[in-house]
């Protein structure tokens, strides 16, 4: 029924798939070809009978331009064609558009492919009944095509219209089923001619490669099963060395395996007209004839374009169709999740209402009673609910626990109708379970909708034994040909089930939908608020872990530099308490409010409370206005620091003193605040920098962006501190004031020029003992830098030779720095207090990580492996 070429290596003619028929380099000998190079019209290659049709011996045809052959107005008509960017199919032209002998009627077709033009010729029939007006033929064919109840009918009407038109003996059509093979639905004869209608015939008669040609091209022509064929000269391109693409053309070679398997067949002639639904090859218009036929060209172009239309009258039915109980399972649907409003056990609503499951996906064909056969299973976190004919129980949960791993891949619908050959457990309730359609109605899939079809055997009638589709030669050499024969074949089909169709696969993804959005809709919202509230669980406890290690860092280095500024033991111990309760305080204000925000009010409050603000000695006064946690911490204890040296020295030493505090929301959005003292000893300005007042300008800078200077009057001491919009979580009130901008340089030490260290750190008390470290390894720090845009800044345009990167940088991940420095080759390591077991992004993972509190010894040594070797230091 189609070309195919057979492998002598294999008995089994599906080898035919990797056979080249669509360059076979010779045609039909009843027509002629001419290959012309495009743009020249020069002749390049020739085949066929150009003698008679064309009035030239093929000799005197090569290598040479056309332009003795056709008239000028024909010449411009084929350069025309010659340019034409789509012409890949053949463009057909009736007699007497490219006649060339006077009294020869031509009938052309032109295509172009590879830069050719490749122009075939046949003899025109003259005396056909629709040689004038081949559109009365076709609409001859098509007129009773509405009036088809069914697609039999239809398929039935069709053969009996070729029938009648093109006058070959038989006309079939011959439907692809969805394992390949072919089955003759419908068939108009000869009354002498053995029927062939309901034959099955196996997938190898029509090997894949042929039905991709059948795609490519609507209509095929045998005119006869015994010819000599015309071969191409010369056989190859001599422009560019390679075989004629024959795919397109109408006068291509038929292979001489498939002439042999008409020839068993007792056919001496045939045409195909492709049925092509939805961009696939659905099926073939077969015609078979007992004598030799060349059908004209005209009718060719009427068969051509009735397989066009009756395709649209195929797929248009076959929407219908699917549209229709489409419909009404849309209908059934809404009464199903109606019953289920209010339902807790959508298990039971499903299978024991009405209407149930099986009303909206039968489980098969009707019993004698008139009720279908079939069942359902509904199964649910383990819990199986059943409705009809159906395997057991624990060969359900078996099943569903297969599905689970085997529908990973499915958009969540699953159908077979043979069971048994991809899950082999299923081969002990074939009888009531040999088609399955399944619908995950979870997103793991765990729980599923089971719908299960009986067995249903079916004794198939095939045209020869499709498990032989070829012989051996008698001679016993490795010579193949087709069967040679095709009486009726009786196979009976056993482990099978009425397949499920496009219509109820639609109906069960329907289902899905509605079920995962209306049904289990409640379910997942729980599960979604047990992993929210886990989640939750999760960072807060990895926020506490962060905070009480930054907070165990801070203390460590509260204790350092305490040690390093006390006079005595005495002095160390009293200054370190005071310290580490300024941070209590400020800890427990940010806990009152879930470390949302601290307000100044209240943290001044707080901290001045023992040196009595209530009493006069201490003036507050300011607007309203909240801390971020950061700020708020590191103004506490910038303001500790301060009463600590008034109480001191200052205003709190003596009973007149007096201290006023205010503070006030800036232009820029920040805030300013004055502390300002009166009434106490008079103030020398110190010969040296201590730690407090260092904690003061440097702590606040580094924590918040902000600055701070002290000016030590004589009348007393006078700090004034802004903070960036940046530190400020709530605002009640506008600006108010503006306070005058402070031109105060931060000093840093100098450092020696190499080795370079760049620090991203925003803790102040953290960066001390760094600084320390670098200071007493000869090491030059770079930076620090406090926020994610200064360290991206410095890690793009510094220059040193390694870097440690704190994670968080004021709620801010530091990854993008670290994908500057891999970039540049520059050894980096992390400093946290998080959790380091799953911190880093996937790409960081193996990255140093430094816990903090700081091991300064341990990270001293890694640094410096870091520094010199350019490797990352070891575990």
């Amino acid at each position: 029924m189609a070309d195919s070429i057979l492998d002598r290596d294999q008995v089994d003619l599906t080898n035919c798939d990797r056979e080249p028929i669509h360059i076979p380099g010779a045609i039909l000998p009843h027509g002629a070809m001419l290959v012309l190079e495009c743009g020249t019209l020069r002749i390049l290659q020739a085949a066929g009978n150009t003698a008679g049709l064309l009035g030239r011996p093929l000799a005197d045809l090569l290598d040479r331009p056309v332009d003795g052959i056709f008239t000028g107005a024909q010449l411009n008509l084929l350069h025309a064609l010659s340019r034409e960017a789509e012409l890949t199919k053949p463009r057909h032209f009736l007699d007497p558009v490219l006649r060339v002998v006077s009294d020869q009627p031509l009938d052309t077709s032109v295509h172009r492919i590879d830069n050719v033009l490749v122009v075939e010729f046949e003899a025109a029939e003259m005396t056909d009944a629709f040689v004038s007006d081949p559109l009365a033929a076709v609409q001859h064919m098509v007129e009773n095509f509405s009036s088809a109840a069914s697609l039999n009918d239809l398929c039935q009407m069709a053969t009996a219209s070729v029938h009648r038109v093109a006058q070959y003996d038989r006309v079939m059509i011959y439907r692809f089923m969805a394992d390949g093979s072919g089955w003759v639905i419908a068939e108009s004869r000869l009354p002498e001619l053995e029927p062939f209608l309901d034959l099955h015939y196996p997938a190898a008669d029509i090997p894949q490669q042929a039905r991709a040609l059948y795609l490519r091209s609507w209509l095929r022509l045998i005119t006869q099963v015994d010819y000599d064929p015309a071969p191409l000269k010369p056989t190859l391109n001599p422009r560019t060395g390679k075989p004629l693409d024959m795919s397109y053309a109408i006068l291509r070679d038929v292979s001489p395996i498939h002439r042999e398997y008409l020839r068993n067949m007792g056919i001496d002639a045939s045409m195909s007209i492709s049925i092509i639904v939805a961009g696939k090859l659905w099926g073939l218009i077969a015609c078979h004839h007992n004598s030799p036929r060349i059908l004209p060209r005209h009718l060719r172009a009427v068969c051509e374009l009735f397989g066009s239309i009756f395709s649209l009258q195929i797929e248009a039915r076959e929407n219908s169709e699917q549209f229709e109980a489409r419909l009404a399972s849309r209908k059934i649907l809404q009464e199903l999740m109606l019953n289920l409003a209010g339902i807790e056990d959508y298990a039971h609503g499903l299978t024991q209402q009405t209407p149930n499951l099986l009303d909206f996906i039968h489980g098969g064909d009707a019993a004698l009673d008139g009720s279908r056969r079939g069942g359902v299973a509904v199964s649910v976190e383990g819990d199986v609910t059943f409705l009809g004919t159906t395997p057991s129980r624990p060969q359900i949960l078996a099943l569903t626990q297969w599905l689970t791993s085997y529908m990973i891949e499915t958009e969540g619908v699953f159908s077979t109708d043979r069971l048994s050959e991809i899950y082999a457990p299923a081969k002990a309730f074939t009888n009531v379970a040999s088609g399955l359609l399944v619908i995950a109605v979870s997103r793991d899939p765990s729980d599923f909708i089971l719908w299960f079809r009986p067995e249903l055997v079916e004794t198939a009638l095939w045209a020869g034994d499709p498990a032989k589709p070829v012989t051996i030669s008698a001679d016993g050499s490795d010579k193949l040909s087709p069967r040679k024969s095709f009486e009726v074949w009786k196979h009976t089909v056993r482990n099978r089930a009425l397949p499920w169709s496009r219509a109820e696969l639609d109906s069960a993804f329907d289902l899905r939908v509605s079920l995962l959005q209306v049904v289990l809709r409640r379910i997942e919202a729980a599960s979604r608020e047990r992993a929210k509230a886990h989640e939750r669980d999760k960072l807060l406890m990895a926020e506490l872990d962060h905070r009480v290690k930054n907070t165990l860092a801070n203390i460590q280095a509260l204790v350092t530099q305490s040690s390093r500024s006390a006079g005595s033991v005495t002095a160390f111990v009293d200054e370190l308490d005071k310290r580490i309760h300024s941070m209590a305080k400020a800890h427990s204000l940010l806990t009152q409010s879930r470390w949302e925000g601290v307000s100044v009010d209240g943290m001044l409050r707080e901290e001045l409370e023992a040196y009595g603000p209530a009493s006069g000695v201490v003036s507050l006064a300011g607007d309203d206005a909240v801390l971020t946690p950061k700020s708020a911490l590191a103004l506490s204890l910038a303001v500790h620091e301060l009463a600590t040296n008034a109480a001191k020295y200052g205003a709190f030493s003596v009973t007149t003193g007096h201290v006023v505090v205010k503070w006030q929301i800036r232009a820029d959005g920040g805030l300013g605040l004055s502390w300002t003292e009166t009434g106490g000893p008079p103030v020398v300005s110190p010969t040296h920098r201590g730690f407090g007042s260092t904690l003061i300008e440097r702590a606040l800078t580094l924590e918040t962006g902000g600055r701070a200077t002290i000016d030590y009057r004589p009348g007393g001491v006078v700090c004034d501190i802004v903070l960036p919009q940046a530190s400020l979580v709530a605002l009640s009130v506008k600006p108010v004031a503006k306070l005058e901008p402070l031109d105060v340089a931060i000093l840093q030490d100098a450092m020696p020029v190499l080795p370079r260290l760049l620090v991203v750190e925003d803790s102040y008390l953290l960066l001390l003992p760094l600084e320390l470290m670098c200071e007493t390894l000869g090491w030059q720090i770079v930076g620090p830098a406090i926020r994610l845009d200064q360290a991206l800044e410095m890690a793009r345009t510094e220059t040193f030779d390694a870097a440690l990167l704190d994670v968080n940088l004021n709620g801010e991940m530091a990854w993008s720095v670290a994908d500057v420095l891999k970039a540049r080759g520059i050894p980096f390591a992390f400093s946290t207090g998080y959790d380091q077991t799953d911190m880093l992004p996937a790409h960081l993972v193996g990255t140093p990580v430094f816990a903090k509190p700081y091991r300064i010894a341990y990270i001293e040594k890694q640094l410096r492996q870091m520094m010199t070797a350019g490797a990352k230091p070891a575990d």
